[in-house]
């Protein structure tokens, strides 16, 4: 009972120095999902204002592609920065 206790005590520390990001699938693992999934998991819990930051700024750039990619475009063309208009909806 005592090897298993330590066991389980210890393993999160083993996984940690695992190489080659198995880290990430001992993680996924444990979380029943796939690692992007687990990721985000473990984000959200960490800090949830700034996974909700995140998550926002992530809809407002994918509502916005379009505009954004022919800014980008316009930088790369110019050399310089270039204004950009973008839609935020209300809350």
């Amino acid at each position: 009972m005592l090897a298993l206790l330590v066991g389980l005590l210890i393993s999160p520390l083993f996984a940690r120095l695992l190489p080659f990001g198995l880290d990430g699938w001992v993680a996924a693992f444990i979380l029943h999902t796939d690692r992007w999934n687990a990721g985000a998991a473990l984000m959200q819990a960490q800090n949830p204002e700034a996974w909700r930051v995140l998550m926002g700024t992530g809809k407002l750039s994918t509502n916005n592609s379009e505009a954004l990619g022919a800014c980008r475009d316009a930088a790369a063309k110019t050399k310089k920065e270039q204004p950009c208009t973008i839609v935020v909806p209300a809350p």
